[in-house]
């Protein structure tokens, strides 16, 4: 029977692991451990960003140039928290499972930055990452992007 595995597929709205294994016939076996949808924030734009800390008032004719609030970057601080908690799951996942080596799938433009918040103690057992969003691929889909299914 070959090595069982966690498999981690996620992008920046959700997160799924799962548990590879091979049935006695041989055939691999996902068993989901998690399923999350990941929110940083509320949904509504005012709970998110308010200007009530600084007290900016709407410019006067002499200020008329003015900004009406601060410069926020709400698309970039967003990512960077979700991001910071996907790290938070795998890592707690990884310690859960320390036998178990990972498989990750997560879309390029996040897939290195969850590669680098982890530690690097566990980041030695990553065996495989994948910068492909496979989130909402069925199972057959996801079993065959991973090349080292078929090597193993």
């Amino acid at each position: 029977m070959k090595i069982p595995r966690l498999v981690v597929v996620t992008d920046l709205g959700q997160f799924r692991a799962a548990r590879l294994e091979t049935t006695p016939r041989g055939t691999p076996r996902l068993e989901w451990l998690e399923e999350v949808r990941l929110e940083a924030y509320p949904n509504r734009v005012v709970d998110k960003v308010t200007d009530l800390a600084g007290r900016h008032a709407s410019p006067s004719q002499k200020h008329w140039g003015a900004p009406m609030a601060d410069a926020h970057n709400l698309k970039l601080e967003t990512r960077r928290r979700i991001v910071k908690g996907i790290v938070k799951r795998i890592t707690k996942l990884m310690k859960a499972h320390p036998d178990l080596p990972l498989w990750l799938a997560a879309p390029a433009e996040i897939n290195h930055l969850v590669l680098e918040g982890l530690p690097t103690a566990l980041r030695t057992r990553v065996e495989a990452s994948l910068a492909r969003d496979l989130v909402k691929a069925p199972q057959r889909e996801l079993l065959a992007a991973f090349p080292r299914l078929r090597e193993s």
